[in-house]
């Protein structure tokens, strides 16, 4: 949306639902937005945050919603949306060429690779 208060709106939405989702949204945002940029993907993809979105659900996901709350998933959030947010062109530039879009693909993919990781790893452990 090109209005900046319907995310506003969304945001005061989690946040409604919950502190931590409104906090992992703000923090998923922030890593999408930082690894896009230490990436080099162009200003207006970043600022119109096309390259964000994957990252605020990862966030979400990884972060109390399937991996219980805690530091550790936390840190894990982080991970996973700076993941998403590499994966989103990637795919882009795979479905260019049939006009697709990656759409919410690389939330999807990211967060069952990382979810299906969580057993592996002791300092996690799923809600």
């Amino acid at each position: 949306m090109p209005q900046w208060y319907v995310g506003l709106l969304f945001l005061a939405g989690l946040f409604a639902a919950g502190r931590l989702a409104g906090l992992m949204a703000c923090v998923g945002s922030a890593t999408g937005l930082l690894t896009a940029w230490a990436f080099g993907a162009p200003a207006e993809a970043v600022g119109q945050g096309l390259l964000g979105y994957s990252g605020v659900l990862v966030a979400l996901a990884l972060c109390g919603v399937f991996v219980a709350p805690d530091g550790w998933s936390a840190a894990y959030a982080v991970l996973g949306a700076a993941a998403a947010t590499v994966l989103t062109p990637a795919l882009g530039a795979i479905t260019a060429p049939f006009g697709g879009h990656a759409f919410t693909w690389p939330f999807v993919l990211t967060t069952m690779l990382f979810l299906a990781a969580v057993p592996v790893i002791p300092r996690l452990r799923r809600v």
